[in-house]
């Protein structure tokens, strides 16, 4: 069985945790000071700091969610129901409210939130509340509904010390995890493994796994399955919770018979200004009648077939293009440089004068997006942002450090930084990884597309960028690929790739990057090509001057039709 454990450098620090986590009985702790009972969420957010609630992924369900899904799974009039990570417990309260004798287990692995909820319900004899870590709670109990809203925690926020929880998780369900999976997605696969047959299950997570890689194994297990009825997904503008940057997906979940299959799912895109409450029709299986609602019958083989679910939810994915290729025909990807500890190594001129940091320690480079705004990025552009005392120099030690850059290294020792937990798997700490320059650097995140960048001076880059090779070693090939990056006829078909997040923020993964489709530019005639790096030059131009922009990208996009056609 995993235990938690600790990782000191991150911003979730389960391992502070270890002592409620222990398998010791817990003494019962007081709700904050300052709790009402009669306001839970709210109350609870204005009594406990945001660093804790931060920490621990606490973004309570609005009670219009929660209501819609707590019907859900109470049609099947379940005698046995689960809240696997409870909160200020407002899915049981939702369930005593329409059925007061119905027996509620409810987990927290936090102390603190577990004492409001246990105010607030007042002693209920049919609520049993647990200090216990789902994952790794130790109960062979099964139940005939579960309500969840799991803990929204990126892998390198959390880590179990004793034994490997992405093994443990999967083997219990018969499917490999990705080690990149958010904390919710382990959540929900052992949900499903605890629901009896005839049971339903609600869960509300964000809806970045529709997009994600990580998600693929989610995908086919509920299809598999046949245990996802219905997928309400909600736009990126969306603001159902309005204190957590994410996008919102509702799984509504029912496990049949072991031989019973189902052949399509169904779907509601939601946009903003929805209101919850009008979706309730999904629940019988209608559509609702809001405008704003996108409502289908996906067929659960195209839903196999599709790589990203998000504009498969929205609208039906786009056909094939003639003469367009995937980018990996042209070009290999990775992510950019990570230091583990940017402040540290990525310089500014004056701290390397300062240290007497020397020149071949040095080696130019971007660590943030909004430093390269231009789709061209030179040497005078990084003369500037060396002028305007930025970082533009990533410390690279090899062999025997210096009198100055010892004392440099000695002051990261003094701040703790070969403990942290990227550089304590380094030998020596201080050593960086290894790569060339890219000619092209693409945005890891954006609300307005992807933007990608000639780097024409030659530079290193951190992670806020992905790296792109282009096969050929031509500048000129390189040139006229950024400007088809550019193209809107390009960036309108790479939406489908992103993973957007709420208030519209997208992110690329680099694998991902590899299957935007452009232009086979290897077979395009060289005239075309130079027509399109003359077109970037134009593009960079106008992008600095702030006028013309429109007229450059039709330009552009006239070359790439015709380096398509």
């Amino acid at each position: 069985m995993a235990d938690p454990g600790a990782k000191r450098d991150r911003a979730v620090l389960v391992g502070d945790l270890r002592s409620s986590r222990s398998r010791k009985p817990r003494r019962r702790r007081r709700a904050p000071a300052g709790f009402d009972p009669d306001r839970p969420e709210a109350s609870y957010r204005d009594a406990v700091p945001e660093i804790h609630r931060r920490r621990l992924a606490q973004f309570f369900t609005p009670e219009t969610a929660a209501s819609l899904m707590t019907d859900w799974v109470m049609a099947v009039r379940p005698g046995r129901v689960l809240d696997p990570c409870t909160g200020t417990g407002v899915f049981v309260r939702q369930v005593l409210a329409r059925e007061p004798g119905c027996r509620v287990t409810a987990l927290d692995v936090d102390p603190l939130v577990l004492a409001a909820a246990r105010k607030t319900l007042d002693r209920q004899r049919a609520v049993t509340l647990r200090c216990e870590d789902f994952l790794t709670w130790r109960s062979r109990q099964r139940f005939d509904g579960v309500l969840a809203n799991p803990p929204y925690l990126k892998h390198h926020d959390f880590l179990y010390e004793h034994g490997d929880i992405f093994a443990e998780i999967g083997g219990r369900s018969g499917v490999r995890l990705s080690r990149l999976s958010n904390l919710y997605l382990l959540f929900i696969f052992e949900i499903c493994r605890r629901l009896r047959p005839g049971g339903r299950a609600a869960v509300i997570v964000p809806g970045e796994w529709v997009n994600a890689n990580y998600g693929a194994a989610l995908k086919r297990f509920l299809l598999d399955r046949g245990l996802l009825r219905v997928l309400i997904y909600f736009a990126p503008d969306s603001e159902l919770f309005g204190d957590a940057l994410t996008t919102v997906a509702v799984l509504l979940i029912e496990r049949g018979r072991a031989d019973e299959t189902m052949d399509r799912v169904q779907t509601a895109y939601v946009a903003r200004n929805v209101s919850v409450e009008s979706l309730r029709p999904l629940l019988a299986g209608e559509r609702p009648r809001p405008r704003g609602v996108i409502v289908r019958r996906i067929a659960t083989a195209k839903l196999r077939e599709a790589r990203k679910w998000d504009s498969l939810l929205a609208r039906p994915r786009r056909a094939a293009v003639r003469g367009l290729v995937p980018l990996s025909r042209l070009a290999r990807t990775c992510r950019g440089i990570a230091t583990g500890a940017n402040r540290f190594f990525h310089v500014t001129a004056d701290t390397a004068r300062a240290f007497g940091l020397r020149r071949p320690s040095l080696r130019a480079c971007l660590g943030r997006a909004l430093d390269a705004p231009y789709p061209v990025f030179g040497e005078d552009d990084l003369a500037a942002l060396a002028a305007a005392g930025r970082p533009v120099h990533l410390l690279d030690l090899r062999g025997e450090p210096a009198r100055g850059e010892q004392r440099y290294l000695a002051q990261g020792e003094r701040e703790g930084l070969p403990r942290r937990y990227l550089l304590a798997a380094r030998e020596p700490w201080y050593s960086m990884e290894q790569r060339p320059p890219a000619p092209i650097l693409a945005t890891v995140f954006g609300r307005k597309g992807l933007r990608f960048v000639l780097n024409a001076a030659g530079v290193h880059n951190l992670t806020a960028f992905h790296c792109v090779y282009p096969h050929s070693p031509d500048p000129l090939l390189a040139r006229a690929l950024v400007a088809v990056l550019c193209s809107r006829v390009v960036q309108a078909r790479a939406r489908q790739y992103q993973r957007v997040y709420g208030g519209g923020l997208a992110k690329i993964e680099p694998r991902d990057l590899l299957e935007i489709p452009v232009p086979d530019l290897s077979r395009a005639r060289r005239a075309v090509i130079k027509r399109l790096a003359t077109a970037l030059a134009a593009l960079d131009r106008a992008s600095r001057q702030g006028r013309g922009l429109d007229a450059a990208l039709d330009r552009i996009d006239a070359l790439v039709k015709a380096a398509a056609g």
